[in-house]
């Protein structure tokens, strides 16, 4: 689960997005045409001041109803990106936990975004295993949801310029972090402590734009059990407010999924 952060290449002039899969309405078209978030480029930080885009990956996962639980406490919006072939079970197999999670999600006002079928490094796949990749979730998602996600993360933060030109012409907004708390390197009780002070090291040292875009796991117990609450208390007590990435780039929620 190590992540290999890419540089910063964030897009000053923000460009049209243009997908090469269009929502299936005219007025989703429409929508669609008047998005301000680049394609092309990966997007690293957020662009809305004094907002916190707290994001998690690898799940849906046993832990992920906690994490749940403590946004809905704060009243807080997140961001799930999300894994298709989930602990060796399909997000959309019924005899799962899984779609329930994704509806909660959903209902509660959270966003969900692609992190691939499974977990594969886009850098190293080819252009047909890439498309496999983030259709293969898509078609999952859309069984679930009926819609899929307009934003991806790339699994261990890679995308080569290979990747970024081939989820361009797929019409996806290309999303890492520029806080990363390292929940993956302390998912032990005894060392959690240490996620949680690199969080609050981040928030003292200012964001890009006094904004903050995080990353951490659903599918860590620590970070679902501790981490997370300890995240929520600091942004409500800094005077951040806890949002989605969708909202934190200023992108309206009707942009943020392709529809049917």
């Amino acid at each position: 689960m190590a992540v290999a952060v890419l540089p910063a290449l964030l897009c000053v002039g923000l460009v049209l997005s243009r997908a090469q899969a269009a929502p299936a309405s005219t007025a989703n078209l429409t929508s669609r045409a008047q998005s301000a978030v680049p394609v092309g480029v990966i997007i690293n930080h957020c662009t809305v001041p004094g907002v916190v885009a707290l994001t998690f990956d690898d799940g849906p996962f046993v832990y992920t109803s906690r994490v749940l639980d403590h946004l809905d406490q704060y009243g807080a919006r997140a961001t799930f990106f999300v894994n298709g072939e989930n602990w060796s079970r399909g997000i959309a197999d019924p005899s799962t936990p899984w779609p329930e999670i994704l509806r909660r999600i959903d209902r509660s006002g959270h966003q969900i975004g692609s992190h691939t079928w499974s977990h594969a490094d886009l850098s190293a796949a080819s252009p047909q295993a890439r498309q496999y990749q983030v259709h293969q979730l898509d078609t999952a998602l859309r069984v679930v949801l009926g819609k899929s996600p307009t934003y991806l993360r790339p699994p261990y933060a890679s995308c080569s310029s290979e990747c970024l030109s081939d989820l361009e012409r797929m019409g996806y907004h290309v999303v890492n972090f520029d806080v990363d708390p390292k929940d993956y390197l302390h998912n032990r009780p005894d060392d959690i402590a240490s996620a949680m002070e690199n969080f609050s090291r981040a928030l003292d040292g200012g964001g890009w734009g006094n904004s903050f875009l995080v990353l951490s796991h659903d599918s860590l117990r620590q970070t679902a059990e501790a981490l997370v609450p300890h995240m929520l208390e600091e942004i409500q007590h800094r005077g951040y407010r806890a949002v989605t990435v969708g909202e934190c780039l200023g992108d309206p929620p009707e942009n943020w999924y392709r529809w049917g």
